[in-house]
């Protein structure tokens, strides 16, 4: 994801960490590996990035576009049009991989398309499976009003014995979730222990410091890729051309207009034009703590797909051979499962024999340390 989701329209707000700097994170780490030759000779690791704006249907539509070129008969031609009235000849290119979904939810969706035509996936931030609840935190961009929310702390209120909650939600379902406990006049309560996917996310507690604090939580151990806030920190609109979004981002971080920018629901309420002398420091730039499974995902294929191309090409065949063109899916996550490398980030990453990478977590708590100062402890690890 890349926009946060929105109640009432396609896609939200430009989502700065987990959204815009897990793109860019991504796209660094394509160019290590193009930049280190850790592909084939001949070779270069390519990607082809897709927003589902953090919704399950719309990610499952867009997923649509990853198999295109593993089905003969979609014609786009039809879909899209030129200026002059004629049709674009379209090639829809053969996707090796995936990489994503962020949320468990959107991951399952895609994953159920994807394996109809052996298509790999590695979801970088997906730790949860879907479990039958009551209270579930729905996912339909157009349910998710505060009377859902308000409902779910009315019926929790109405159970006496119920002090401890399980919440297993994104940041901003669980950010809903605290406005509601907050207009309801729940306010400590409830003891929480949360998801990975919302805990330590300032999205949920700013603003919500009383209503967060106490939370137990989990967060995966991560350690920040080499290199990437220096690179992160010296882009700009005018340098980075190849992100569609950055231009957002920017408009977004320094609340200004830019002029490549296009007009949105977000940007409007800009009065003042971004003068080319903003720029990101690590004073004004916060960065997502976990940005290491994204390259780690990318790392990941790379390798496979160099181990596949030994083994089916030869070691020293340049290009890609006939063997693997296309690439098989089903061969290729084979080798997915035995990769076992030194990630940017300086830690080594493999796959366990269920599939998972490697299981390594602080738990956290939130914490009030002074009078109105709080912040999220770490109490243990496993």
């Amino acid at each position: 994801m890349v926009h946060e989701r929105e109640a009432h329209r396609t896609c939200g707000p430009i989502m700065p960490q987990g959204g815009l700097q897990a793109t860019e994170v991504m796209l660094y780490t394509v160019d290590i590996i193009n930049s280190l030759n850790i592909m084939p000779k001949g070779l270069n690791i390519g990607v082809y990035i897709l927003d589902d704006c953090d919704t399950d249907t719309y990610g499952l539509q867009q997923a649509v576009d990853f198999i295109k070129g593993s089905i003969s008969n979609i014609n786009d031609e039809d879909e899209y049009k030129c200026e002059d009235g004629s049709s674009p000849q379209i090639q829809n290119k053969v996707i090796s991989g995936v990489v994503g979904a962020s949320s468990s939810v959107t991951s399952i969706q895609v994953a159920n398309l994807l394996k109809l035509f052996k298509i790999p996936q590695i979801s970088f931030f997906s730790t949860s499976v879907c479990l039958a609840v009551k209270l579930k935190l729905t996912k339909d961009s157009g349910v998710a009003d505060s009377k859902f929310y308000d409902d779910i702390v009315k019926e929790l209120q109405m159970k006496s014995k119920a002090k401890g909650v399980i919440v297993f939600g994104s940041d901003q379902e669980v950010a809903e979730l605290m406005k509601a406990v907050k207009r309801n006049n729940a306010t400590g309560q409830f003891s929480w222990i949360g998801s990975d996917g919302w805990s330590a996310r300032a999205l949920v507690f700013e603003g919500h410091e009383a209503e967060v604090e106490g939370t137990i939580s989990v967060q995966p151990q991560a350690n920040p890729v080499h290199g990437f806030e220096d690179y992160f920190l010296n882009l700009t609109v005018e340098s980075n051309k190849r992100n569609p979004w950055f231009v957002e981002f920017w408009e977004d971080h320094f609340e200004c207009r830019h002029t490549q920018g296009l007009e949105t629901p977000y940007n409007i309420g800009y009065k003042r034009i971004c003068n080319g002398k903003e720029r990101l420091t690590r004073e004004n730039t916060k960065f997502e703590a976990q940005l290491q499974f994204v390259s780690d995902a990318v790392m990941a294929f790379a390798y496979a797909l160099r181990r596949m191309h030994e083994v089916t090409c030869g070691l020293n065949y340049v290009g890609l051979c006939a063997k693997m063109n296309p690439i098989d899916g089903e061969i290729l996550l084979g080798y997915l499962r035995k990769v076992n490398f030194v990630g940017l980030s300086g830690d080594r990453f493999k796959f366990n024999e269920q599939g998972d990478g490697p299981a390594r977590y602080n738990i956290i708590h939130y914490k009030q340390i002074e009078v109105g100062v709080y912040k999220w402890v770490t109490v243990g690890f496993f």
